[in-house]
């Protein structure tokens, strides 16, 4: 199956909106679940104050050049039970394990600790095509879903199908929070 777009695409869009955020004035703390080589976190991490890193994986080699960089190599869901829940996120990004029940799970342990008006963004919720739900994405698709469904009420959520689906969520309890 021929992509139509480069293995890492996607990290130009969690960048895009990370610029967006940080000039909004709007990105304090971010976090990334699952950092591989670190190519997203590497040009996302340096526009926050605090930058998250977490993958059960050794991968600190690769992003240890963050000046802000916070460091844990642990499961996402040991880091996300034990974080303080008095640092909370502007941006996270979840690019983890993409079995629908991990992501999950990931998505349910990280909302509480995100701002109102913070974004939880979700990798690899649309493939392009089935080969991909055994593969690459596995089932992530699905927890998108189980957004829209169970969590209508507390945050806005859209995927977009491209880069195999990036879903963004915005976590509110009203449109325009600076209108009391």
């Amino acid at each position: 199956m021929k992509v139509p777009f480069g293995k890492n695409d996607h990290v130009k869009f969690v960048k895009s909106i990370a610029i967006g955020l940080k000039n909004a004035k709007a990105l304090n703390r971010y976090l990334e679940l699952g950092i591989r080589e670190g190519p997203c976190f590497n040009v996302v991490a340096p526009l926050a104050e605090e930058a998250y890193a977490v993958d059960y994986k050794d991968c600190y080699k690769y992003i240890s050049e963050n000046n802000n960089l916070i460091w844990y190599h642990g499961t996402t869901v040991s880091f996300l039970k034990n974080h303080d829940k008095s640092k909370k996120f502007d941006l996270v990004f979840i690019d983890a394990d993409h079995k629908h029940e991990s992501s999950l799970e990931d998505f349910n342990l990280v909302f509480p600790l995100v701002n109102d008006n913070g974004l939880i963004l979700l990798h690899d919720t649309y493939p392009t095509c089935k080969k991909l739900t055994v593969g690459y994405c596995k089932d992530s698709y699905k927890t998108a879903d189980y957004i829209r469904r169970n969590y209508f009420n507390k945050c806005e959520i859209v995927t977009l199908p491209f880069y195999y689906g990036i879903s963004i969520v915005r976590k509110l309890d009203r449109q325009l929070l600076w209108m009391k």
